[in-house]
């Protein structure tokens, strides 16, 4: 039986898009999506969440009924207020830390790109500082104007400690806390609290050893989601940031000293293989459609190289392919040695000229596949093969993926894309 899954999320530590590969890994019901904490605690008469300090006591009933609801409801949770006080025993957290100063500074960009629009339900105070941070020429003026009022320590001054420890230590008590005092208080936390923790800089070695520890198929490479771009750091913002951090930055080297003395496990597609693949594949039950067993993409996707789902927990759940240009997909079949004909249901191309670019393996062996006409997709690829165990592995290669803007799409998506898969199914040939 699976375990709760927690990933205790820091804001701006590369979070956005390990929690996408995460939710991936159980169906679409049962991953928490990312604003239900916040919209129960405000049905429920608490408020805006950022407006609220963690640890007041007068909080912690209605933030132990949301915590205890949202555990009781979903497997695979992440946010960025800490559950791990309500999560039953056996359960699985994990988190991220970055380099503190560049953390600081993304936080700055972050809330730079907002639009008044963007904070307008916030109170005065929120709304000063995100008005701030889009006017105000850089990063240094910003912490010269406000440092020391509660919403910018909140977000900027140790904020990584302060998220850590935010379940046992009222507001109040850690602003007044000296920076060992703050680091070794979140160290505990990273100890005694996770069964994983990793840096963002090496995010893709932490997803190994999760899926490991997991029993998944570990990711190509980690989906990087709300990148802001921006130039090289001035002198003045980087020492400005570096002033709000001792804490974070005490933290973040024990961690980086501790994974250099016990690094994550590593973790491959073959090993997955090997030793989990049969395990993983069947728990995973197809519907069957006339002839056809038809998996959606709601349903856990192992695999590697898909993009995160869009529309989840709808029957137009999708899965764009190619944020690799090598891809996977893992089927079960009922055994070896049968002759089957396998179908991807494919909602559209991002540009009409990658089907001549795309190849189709099946369990590593090159198969030929033909378009075919199927209702409410764009079509469906078609091809055969002959199974060699109790599941099957799709390989889909492609080098020409594409953004939107690179295939003259409307939008701001920048995801490198081939075809947006909506099903995929098989059935005996």
């Amino acid at each position: 039986m699976m375990p709760k899954i927690f990933h205790a999320h820091v804001s701006k530590c590369g979070g956005t898009g390990l929690n996408a590969w995460l939710d991936t890994q159980v169906h679409a019901e049962r991953a928490r999506a990312a604003g239900f904490a916040a919209q129960e605690t405000a049905r429920r008469g608490g408020g805006r969440m950022d407006d609220l300090d963690q640890a007041d006591p007068a909080m912690l009933a209605l933030r132990a009924a949301v915590a205890r609801d949202s555990i009781d409801w979903f497997d695979l949770l992440h946010g960025h207020t800490d559950l791990s006080p309500w999560l039953p025993a056996g359960s699985y957290v994990l988190t991220v830390l970055r380099e503190p100063a560049a953390r600081v500074l993304s936080q700055f960009r972050d809330y730079r790109r907002l639009a008044p629009h963007d904070y307008a339900g916030k109170d005065a105070a929120w709304r000063a500082l995100h008005e701030a941070c889009r006017t105000l020429p850089n990063f240094a003026a910003l912490a010269a104007t406000f440092r020391g009022r509660a919403h910018f320590r909140r977000m900027f001054e140790d904020h990584q400690c302060r998220a850590l420890t935010q379940a046992a230590i009222p507001e109040v008590e850690f602003n007044s806390l000296q920076p060992e005092a703050r680091a070794e208080a979140a160290w505990q936390f990273v100890q005694a609290g996770c069964q994983r923790a990793g840096v963002l800089e090496e995010v893709d070695a932490l997803a190994a050893a999760v899926a490991r520890d997991l029993g998944w198929c570990p990711p190509a490479r980690m989906e990087r989601r709300n990148v802001t771009d921006a130039p090289a750091p001035s002198a003045a913002d980087l020492a400005a940031a570096e002033a709000l951090v001792p804490a974070d930055r005490l933290l973040y080297r024990r961690l980086v000293a501790h994974l250099r003395q016990h690094p994550h496990p590593a973790h491959t597609v073959a090993d997955f293989e090997r030793d989990f693949a049969a395990t993983r594949l069947a728990a995973l039950a197809p519907v069957l459609i006339g002839a056809e067993h038809v998996f959606d993409m709601n349903m856990p996707l192992p695999g590697f190289g898909l993009h995160g789902r869009d529309s989840p927990g709808t029957r137009e759940c999708c899965c764009w392919f190619g944020a690799e240009p090598e891809s996977a997909l893992y089927l079960p079949v009922p055994g070896p040695g049968l002759p089957l004909e396998l179908r991807l249901f494919n909602k559209g191309w991002v540009d009409p000229g990658l089907p001549r670019a795309l190849r189709v393996t099946v369990d590593d062996v090159p198969v030929a596949w033909q378009a075919e006409r199927r209702p409410e997709v764009s079509e469906a690829l078609r091809f055969r093969a002959t199974t060699r165990r109790t599941w099957v592995k799709i390989g889909l290669h492609c080098d020409a993926a594409m953004t939107d803007a690179e295939a003259g799409r409307p939008g701001d998506d920048r995801r490198r894309k081939v075809f947006n898969l909506w099903r995929y199914s098989y059935a005996l040939a």
